[in-house]
């Protein structure tokens, strides 16, 4: 099945994908893409940690060095050259189930975080900055007040 994504998810997948490619990486890991996200305070994932507590500069700053440290480079420059890593892959589609059980029709933001936090959870920024899956499933509740995407 083919999952369609909200206009905010493709243009954040598109834009982790040029930064990984400036960063001169091999693969499209989870962390660009969280990095990017946190860079835009006016989408439902920059909302949710936000009202669970999150510094959002402070957990863009965590993840732009995070991913500046954690990935060697090669030589690939190009955006287009750029593949999901599996652990990538495997997060989109725990956002996939996500996006099923709350019963939205496209892939958003909410759900890339939702997924993230059940599928690996107390790992890396999770951790840091104290964020788990029933407290922000429970703000999206609030946030959306039983709307769907």
């Amino acid at each position: 099945m083919k999952v369609q994504y909200t206009d905010r998810m493709a243009t954040a997948v598109r834009t982790a994908s040029e930064l990984a490619a400036a960063q001169r990486s091999p693969e499209l890991f989870t962390i660009h893409l969280l990095t990017v996200l946190s860079a835009q305070d006016d989408s439902t994932f920059s909302a949710l940690l936000v009202a669970n507590g999150v510094d959002l500069a402070a957990f863009h700053e965590f993840s732009a060095n995070r991913s500046r440290q954690m990935i060697p480079p090669v030589s690939r420059t190009s955006a287009d050259d750029i593949r999901p890593s599996q652990e990538h892959a495997a997060l989109l589609e725990g956002a996939a189930a996500e996006m099923g059980e709350i019963g939205d029709s496209r892939l958003g933001t909410e759900h890339l975080l939702l997924a993230a936090l059940k599928y690996r959870p107390g790992k890396g920024a999770w951790a840091v900055f104290g964020l788990s899956y029933a407290p922000v499933r429970k703000s999206l509740d609030a946030l959306r007040k039983n709307s769907t995407v």
